[in-house]
């Protein structure tokens, strides 16, 4: 089992795409017609593509999303499998601003955990730069550039993305069967200064 749930800020809708696999990396591939894959009591639909193989997708409201939420597995009538999940989506209680100087950058941001993962990239125009790319551990809701993480950018426009990376082990009886993962994207742009 391979559920994925992905959208980002500025997105009217999300994508929820499920796939079952021949092994954790092997070919996707479409059930039985006996089976079914349900989001929230919902049908999802099967598809396939040559490239990708078999899967199982549907686009929702991300302002509607929020919340619990179950995808259920049935083969013959009866339940096989019944996944629950919980849907946040990330924000930011203060913007940055526009011009930013090289002082630690607090962001405040909601709907996460106390502690949290998030995925940092921090990108400027320079050729020569590596930028900012790193998963930070966010606690208390806090993510913190210090001032010696911006020495790695130009002066100059920044664009920066946070991601939230979430990504849990789906078992069954003790061994693993899948995962289930949620990724939500903030994009900020600003100018950097000395």
């Amino acid at each position: 089992m391979d559920y994925q749930v992905q959208a980002g800020e500025g997105d009217d809708n999300l994508t929820v795409l499920v796939r079952f696999r021949d092994g954790a990396e092997g070919d996707a591939f479409l059930l039985p017609p006996d089976a079914e894959i349900l989001l929230d009591g919902q049908l999802l639909q099967a598809d396939s593509v040559k490239r990708t193989g078999g899967f199982y997708e549907t686009h929702l409201p991300i302002d509607s999303f929020q919340g619990v939420h179950h995808l259920v597995l049935r083969q013959g009538g009866k339940l096989i499998h019944d996944e629950a999940f919980n849907f946040a989506v990330m924000g930011l209680e203060e913007e940055p601003g526009d011009s930013l100087s090289r002082k630690d950058l607090v962001l405040k941001l909601t709907g996460l955990e106390e502690e949290d993962y998030v995925r940092v990239i921090a990108t400027d125009t320079a050729f020569y730069s590596e930028g900012i790319n790193r998963l930070d551990t966010i606690r208390n809701r806090q993510l913190i550039l210090a001032q010696e993480d911006l020495v790695q950018l130009v002066n100059g426009p920044v664009q920066l993305i946070l991601s939230r990376e979430w990504e849990k082990t789906i078992e069954e009886n003790g061994y693993p069967i899948g995962r289930i993962s949620i990724n939500y994207t903030l994009r900020r742009e600003f100018i950097l200064n000395d």
